[in-house]
């Protein structure tokens, strides 16, 4: 069986803020500093529903007049497959600020800055990370405005492509 790879994020931040809203990312080129959807972008996170793994498919055979079918299950054990998971986003700010938090956390995800489009993020509610993943698909684009504030909903499809990996987090500071 294939032991579990674990990779640790380092963070810099205090350990009483608002984890639980939060998503922490950070890109997995060297050097890249760990950024927070809510205290960096102003992005609360709504919902991260972490779907079930499911394993790679395995070689099959059913015989004619036999019960079931013979599978090859590999000696090293099964493969998880590559998964998506959404996550539900919403910011809320003054008016006139929703587009411009949007537009800094898309571009942020997808490496409009150079600096490369592979993540690593760290769910701080249910303790869970993973690496290797890109953004699929920003979706629900549906601002909301009033005379006093913006709300902006949003989904991010995130396809995970290292399924097995396990990032646990760290915090270093005050």
């Amino acid at each position: 069986m294939t032991p579990t790879r674990v990779v640790r994020l380092f963070l810099f931040y205090p350990t009483d803020m608002a984890v639980e809203y939060t998503l922490l990312m950070q890109k997995t080129t060297d050097g890249s500093a760990v950024k927070s959807s809510l205290s960096d972008f102003g992005f609360a996170v709504r919902d991260i529903p972490w779907p079930d793994e499911e394993t790679q498919e395995v070689a099959t055979r059913t015989w004619p007049g036999e019960h079931g079918e013979d599978a090859y299950i590999p000696p090293s054990g099964l493969k998880l497959q590559s998964y998506d998971v959404e996550v539900e986003f919403c910011y809320k700010g003054d008016v006139g600020t929703a587009v411009d938090a949007y537009e800094a956390l898309r571009d942020y995800l997808i490496g409009a800055n150079g600096d490369g489009a592979e993540l690593r993020v760290y769910d701080p509610y249910w303790r869970r990370g993973r690496q290797g993943l890109h953004v699929k698909k920003i979706g629900d684009f549906d601002p909301h405005r009033s005379n006093v504030d913006e709300v902006l909903p949003m989904k991010v499809t995130f396809r995970v492509t290292d399924p097995i990996t396990e990032i646990t987090l760290n915090y270093v500071g005050d």
